[in-house]
Formats: C-alpha cells, sequence, structure tokens
C-alpha cells in the first residue's frame, strides 16, 4: 500500500485538501479524529493523561473535556511534550491499524492526515509526504478570519506550530495553496494521476 503524510499548518488549507481527497474516493486516516476517539471513548488513554494532568480535565461524563486540557498544555512546552509522549504512539498505532484494514480490503492507497506529521516523527512511515503551503501573511489572515483571533492570537497559534518553511524542506510534494482554490486543485489532480499512473488504479 502506498502511504502518503499530509500536512501543513493551522490556516494553510490542509483540511480543505483532505476533504478534497475524499471526495475522490482516496482513504484518508485522520490524526485529529483518532485523538478525539482516545480522548472521548479509550478508558486506559483517559485515566492516563487524567492521572498526568489532574482529575479536573475530566467533564460529568468522565471523557476528558479537550478546552481543560488545553489550557494546561497551550503554551506551557513540557506539559504539551509530556501529552504528545503519552498521545503519539497511541495514534500512531490505530491509525497503521486502520490502514493494515484498508490494505486487507484491496485499498492501494491512503493519506495519513496528521497536522504534526513530522513533529511526531510520523513522515518516516510515509511512502511520501505532501505539505499544504501559504505565504506566511496569508496564513495569519485565515486564521484571523476563521477563528476570530486577533493578529497576536493568530501568530501565537502559529508559532506553536513547526513553520511552514520548515515542513516544506522535508516534503516530497508541495501544495501551493496560496491562490485560487481552483489552481490547488490543477495540483492536486496532477500529483494524484502520477501517483495512479505508478500503482496501476
Amino acid at each position: 500500500m502506498w502511504t502518503i503524510g499530509l500536512s501543513g499548518g493551522i490556516g494553510s488549507g490542509k483540511s480543505s485538501v483532505s476533504l478534497w481527497l475524499k471526495k475522490q474516493a482516496i482513504p484518508v486516516l485522520d490524526a485529529d479524529q483518532t485523538v478525539h476517539r482516545l480522548l472521548s471513548e479509550d478508558q486506559p488513554t483517559i485515566r492516563r493523561i487524567a492521572q498526568a494532568f489532574g482529575q479536573d480535565i475530566l467533564d460529568h461524563q468522565g471523557k476528558i473535556n479537550r478546552k481543560a486540557l488545553g489550557t494546561k498544555v497551550f503554551d506551557h512546552p513540557e506539559a504539551r511534550k509530556l501529552l504528545e509522549e503519552i498521545l503519539h504512539p497511541l495514534v500512531k498505532g490505530k491509525m497503521f491499524s486502520e490502514q493494515m484494514a484498508l490494505a486487507a480490503a484491496g485499498e492501494k492507497l491512503c493519506v495519513w492526515d496528521v497536522p504534526l506529521l513530522f513533529e511526531a516523527g510520523f513522515n518516516s512511515s510515509m511512502n511520501e509526504v505532501w505539505v499544504v503551503w501559504v505565504t506566511p501573511e496569508i496564513q495569519v489572515e485565515r486564521v484571523m478570519k476563521r477563528d476570530s483571533y486577533t493578529r497576536a492570537e493568530a501568530e501565537l497559534r502559529i508559532k506553536a506550530q513547526w513553520p511552514l518553511e520548515d515542513k516544506i524542506k522535508l516534503a516530497d510534494i508541495v501544495i501551493d495553496n496560496s491562490g485560487t482554490w481552483e489552481n490547488t486543485v490543477i495540483q492536486l489532480e496532477n500529483i494524484l494521476a502520477r501517483i495512479k499512473k505508478r500503482m496501476g488504479i
């Protein structure tokens, strides 16, 4: 099975690319959804994180309140590192199991949609890596518009991730999403056609 790691930065448009791929009937494994399931359904994970960060991060149903957890880890590098050390191996294991199920069902291609692809070291397990890129100013503007943040708030959240300029140095494919969406789709169609030709699908 040919595996593609899809990443980008907040406001780059990675989610739009992921949605487009799904509409082309390409299986997409979503790291954020995997984390959400772990935090809301997986009791061993919930217990481990509550032990690490305190029982006050649990809601009345015993699930992790992501906002309360976020308050404890955002802008606290050591706390965020601890959370990532707990979650990243679990997420990778779950997604790998999903990939194996897809392969067993006859799929030849799948995409791992992982915001922290490089930070978590998932890129080393991919056949190729795509990064959705935009200019720094467009990234700030999109985050401000999407989340109703001030410029300072948007820049703070962007700085919490690896810079896009660093990510594109490690990418096999860079998707420029700074222009129109139509231009992005043309890039995606060309990239996908190349892969399908190689895979015979």
